[in-house]
């Protein structure tokens, strides 16, 4: 143990001693005028390396910089796709229409625009008669606008599946009215003589529906959830009702 610990010692008085003389090397090293300029240009040498390292260091600072934005955008870019995933698993039954709204203007009016510049008037004219207008979906902005006590516990999409049976039966009841007396069956021609009964001066020109027509050409319960939904659809403007020889005609806006 002795021998190790004098080896040790040694080696470590070797190692002072080594430092020793090179530190005086480089002391004489300043008193040699021929050695001077060696030790200027070595002088000038690590002033541009202290040079390079401050560039290096500003060069760092801004790549952290860089990284700390691109890990924000990253967090965003991760954020919307969630969103955009969320709202693709939860795409709506039945979209709403509004562009569609240009196209459900009175087919008198469209072809009186039209005028003579119209190369085919008989035949626009045929397509006007066989138009049938839809009733626009509700917007979630119309849906959430609705009195709580008139909705209750209805639904946005409970609604919106009413709206496209209801529209279903305006097609089927006025392909009826719109079909040549010649092609119909005695049961089609009781049919539209039971719907031209239910004419009125204020219904003509204007699509409407009755409750018998709900239960003719739908599946759809005329019941009290029923009704709270056309509530609705009057709050919102998409129908209004024309009373008459006690039958109620809903209209469409």
């Amino acid at each position: 143990m002795m021998s190790v610990d004098l080896q040790d010692v040694s080696v470590q008085l070797n190692q002072k001693i080594s430092s020793i003389k090179r530190f005086m090397q480089l002391k004489n090293m300043c008193s040699d005028p021929s050695l001077t300029k060696i030790l200027q240009k070595i002088g000038l040498e690590l002033s541009g390396i202290r040079d390079t390292l401050d560039i290096f260091q500003m060069q760092i600072l801004q790549q952290q910089t860089e990284l700390r934005s691109l890990q924000d955008l990253r967090k965003a870019v991760q954020k919307n796709s969630e969103t955009a995933h969320h709202l693709l698993e939860n795409i709506p039954a039945h979209l709403p229409k509004k562009a569609a709204q240009t196209n459900t203007a009175d087919p008198k009016d469209a072809r009186v625009q039209e005028g003579p510049a119209n190369p085919e008037p008989e035949k626009n004219s045929a397509r006007s008669k066989h138009f049938v207008r839809e009733m626009e979906y509700l917007l979630m902005e119309e849906f959430n606008q609705v009195p709580g006590y008139m909705k209750g516990r209805m639904t946005y999409d409970q609604v919106n599946a009413v709206i496209k049976e209801l529209n279903a039966t305006v097609k089927a009841k006025y392909k009826i009215l719109n079909q040549p007396m010649k092609s119909m069956s005695n049961t089609t021609r009781n049919q539209y003589h039971a719907f031209k009964e239910q004419e009125t001066k204020e219904t003509k020109g204007q699509y409407f529906f009755v409750e018998a027509d709900i239960k003719d050409f739908t599946h759809l319960k005329v019941d009290k959830k029923f009704h709270v939904i056309l509530n609705i659809l009057r709050h919102c403007h998409r129908l209004r009702e024309v009373r008459g020889s006690r039958l109620v005609r809903y209209v469409l806006i």
